[in-house]
């Protein structure tokens, strides 16, 4: 676990100190804007479809109106993950770059950009599927933090992992790596979860320390 933490760390550092500052700004204003984009509409459209009234009817449509507010924030919650691991799919393989480079790593194989594309809406579904399963968990207090990171955390661990190790190691053995390390995977995951819409960046440098550790540690076995 202490490799994670080191992974953990050098991803905050990454994010705060410069490194993928204006990648994690563009991820932000992305993903907050397509979440946000999704609670607006919820509020604009269906709002307006609860009638008005007079009496007890009255009060149950004005209570429908108030749940109804309050589902479309927790929709922007449910749906902040998917919309930064789509975003960030697109910018994971430059942040990574950007990393293996800033801690002296070989060279790795580069993705395309229509690869990167397609890696964000793959690793966006399952994510948005399942929040949106468990959505009616995120309204009741203290069990919604636990399932939201859980969740979350192992979702973003499991793909994020499997992107870095397959920029250098063939399919069957990133998966092997993952599975060996899988509570060094999660706890990174964790730490995407905790802050979703810059996840991805946290994921980039934080997964792709914790493969190279793993890595060259193999190789020294």
């Amino acid at each position: 676990m202490g490799k994670a933490f080191t992974a953990i760390a050098g991803a905050f550092s990454d994010i705060a100190f410069g490194r993928l500052t204006l990648l994690a700004l563009v991820n932000l204003v992305l993903a907050g804007a397509i979440s946000g984009a999704g609670a607006v509409a919820a509020i604009r459209y269906l709002v307006p479809l609860i009638p008005e009234a007079q009496g007890w009817l009255g009060f149950a449509f004005d209570a429908a109106q108030f749940v109804l507010g309050v589902g479309a924030v927790v929709l922007a919650v449910a749906v902040s993950p998917a919309a930064s691991m789509l975003v960030g799919g697109l910018l994971f393989e430059f942040a990574a770059e950007r990393v293996e480079k800033g801690i002296g790593a070989p060279p790795a194989r580069k993705p395309s950009l229509i690869e990167g594309l397609w890696t964000g809406i793959r690793i966006a579904i399952p994510s948005l599927l399942l929040n949106l399963l468990v959505m009616p968990i995120y309204i009741i207090p203290g069990i919604n933090a636990v399932v939201f990171y859980s969740l979350n955390g192992y979702l973003m661990g499991r793909d994020y992992a499997m992107i870095a190790a397959m920029r250098r190691l063939p399919f069957r053995e990133a998966l092997k790596l993952r599975r060996r390390a899988r509570i060094s995977v999660f706890l990174v995951g964790l730490a995407c979860a905790i802050v979703p819409f810059v996840g991805p960046l946290i994921g980039a440098s934080g997964m792709t320390r914790l493969v190279n550790a793993l890595v060259a540690r193999s190789n020294r076995t």
